[in-house]
């Protein structure tokens, strides 16, 4: 698995997914811990959903971590070609 990603989400599903196969659990096992299916677990790993702030909380806790270390997990997996946060996302008119 490569160690960048475009976009947070992305970031973000490999962080799960990365857990996840720490802890040697299958996206199965995930999925029906948090009442959900394989895919859906699929598409989150696969950065295709954009999770609302409790969903990734939920994750964690099912993955055995704070929202906070998962997010750490993400920030380092993310790319440096972002810009830096006193910068604007997009050019001022």
């Amino acid at each position: 698995m490569p160690n960048t990603a475009k976009e947070p989400q992305v970031a973000l599903g490999r962080a799960i997914c990365l857990r996840r196969e720490e802890l040697e659990m299958s996206q199965q096992t995930l999925g029906l811990e948090l009442g959900k299916d394989q895919g859906w677990i699929s598409h989150i790993e696969n950065g295709r959903t954009n999770l609302a702030y409790g969903t990734v909380d939920r994750i964690a806790r099912a993955l055995g971590w704070r929202l906070s270390q998962l997010v750490a997990l993400a920030e380092s997996i993310e790319t440096s070609d972002h810009k830096p946060l006193h910068m604007p996302l997009r050019p001022q008119a």
